[in-house]
């Protein structure tokens, strides 16, 4: 008997529900719930990151793809994705490996 809990998950609003009709959300996921607490610790990172990257895009100095806020972003998006790849049935995993993030 499995003690993973269905979980609905938003990277675009960096967060997840357990009811499909709580909120709008990207991917479906059985998951144990202990992982959650990963899925928080990466949100919480975005979070931080993202708004250091709002100050730091006043400067014009500094392209985009120099930017080490930009690249911490990503690098958090791509660990998102790979859980969600990992927990995801297999229309997400298709879906996640079509994606650039997916090598």
């Amino acid at each position: 008997m499995s003690d993973n809990v269905d979980v609905y998950v938003s990277v675009m609003h960096q967060y997840y529900n357990f009811s499909p009709h709580d909120a709008p959300w990207e991917f479906h996921i059985n998951v144990d719930p202990s992982m959650l607490k990963v899925f928080d610790l990466l949100f919480e990172q975005l979070t931080s990151w993202d708004h250091n990257g709002m100050w730091r895009a006043q400067l014009p100095a500094v392209p985009y793809h120099f930017d080490e806020q930009n690249d911490e972003v990503d690098k958090r998006l791509m660990k998102l994705y790979a859980l969600i790849h990992e927990y995801g049935d297999q229309d997400t995993k298709k879906f996640i490996e079509q994606m650039p993030y997916y090598s």
